[in-house]
């Protein structure tokens, strides 16, 4: 193999995210350290002196060399996003695995290999929610009618296990808890409704006449969010309940409350809340929480424990 020859392999494999290390190169290539470090030097300043958008980066104990992109993502990034996918259990596993390799491909070897130790344990047990349809497809689909204000036939698999069909426009675009939702504008109600974006049994673009949305009718997305705890259904309302847990629990889950007040053993908490999520969260809560107001989230409250009490006469 030429010298010519060797450069290039070497410069190949380092933009494949190979690290290269002085000793494993003297043995591979059966020369001593200073011809390699000619290689080396060789690669360098093609990199230096041609616009391409690399880094050439030497690390020691022991030599070594790679090469990273400047659209590189940082190490502690990937690992991050690594961690919030893996939480996330959306994902079947072929796109787990999918998302999992492309991020992964943003760094070097060295970096992929530590990032792949950090996670091995979670990958192995990962586990998705049940979902028999891909979603990043979908995320695509659905972003694309949002950016181009396509009104949609569809036809979707509800919770309470009737099939709907209808016409409608996919308006935003949102994840919380395991699953991705498509907020879409029904015109025959004047409403707009959170839809799961893996329960569409089917989806096309219409051709029907385009559904415009009254603009008074936009919401404000992170608002809608911030006032969401799994459901966003029934009416929005300004609350207020005692909290004996730790505080920031409730505040975490509720983005827009506060404490209002400090008491001896517990805290008095505001905000504002849909009213068929709050309950489930307040439920979950137990004896931690008791409502002082609106009256309706106390009524609502307590019809749903003499349900669930009844079960257990």
């Amino acid at each position: 193999m030429s010298v010519n020859d060797r450069v290039a392999s070497m410069f190949i494999r380092m933009i494949q995210g190979e690290t290269l290390y002085l000793k494993n190169e003297e043995t591979r290539y059966g020369v001593k350290g200073r011809t390699i470090e000619r290689y080396i030097k060789s690669i360098r300043e093609y990199i230096e002196d041609s616009d391409v958008n690399l880094n050439f980066v030497t690390k020691i104990n022991p030599p070594r060399y790679c090469i990273t992109k400047n659209t590189d993502i940082p190490f502690e990034e990937i690992l991050a996003l690594l961690k919030i996918v893996i939480g996330t259990r959306s994902f079947n596993k072929p796109e787990f695995a999918q998302l999992r390799n492309r991020l992964l491909g943003q760094l070097s070897k060295e970096d992929r290999d530590k990032a792949v130790q950090l996670t091995n344990s979670t990958v192995a047990k990962y586990v998705p929610v049940k979902s028999q349809y891909n979603l990043l497809g979908r995320i695509k689909d659905f972003s694309n009618y949002i950016s181009d204000n396509l009104t949609i036939d569809y036809k979707y698999h509800s919770s309470s296990g009737i099939v709907r069909q209808g016409l409608a426009l996919p308006i935003s675009l949102y994840f919380d808890t395991f699953y991705f939702y498509v907020v879409m504008y029904n015109e025959e109600s004047n409403q707009s409704f959170p839809y799961r974006l893996d329960r569409f049994e089917g989806y096309a673009v219409s051709k029907a006449a385009k559904i415009k949305m009254p603009r008074q009718l936009k919401k404000d997305d992170g608002s809608e969010l911030n006032d969401t705890y799994l459901l966003s259904y029934g009416n929005k309302v300004s609350f207020e309940f005692y909290y004996s847990g730790y505080p920031q629990t409730a505040l975490d889950h509720f983005p827009n409350s506060k404490v209002k007040q400090t008491l001896d053993n517990e805290v008095l908490i505001e905000g504002n809340a849909y009213t068929q999520g709050l309950v489930l969260w307040i439920m979950g809560q137990g004896s931690r929480v008791h409502v002082k107001s609106p009256a309706s989230l106390i009524s609502a409250v307590k019809d749903e424990l003499e349900k669930t009490i009844k079960y257990y006469e």
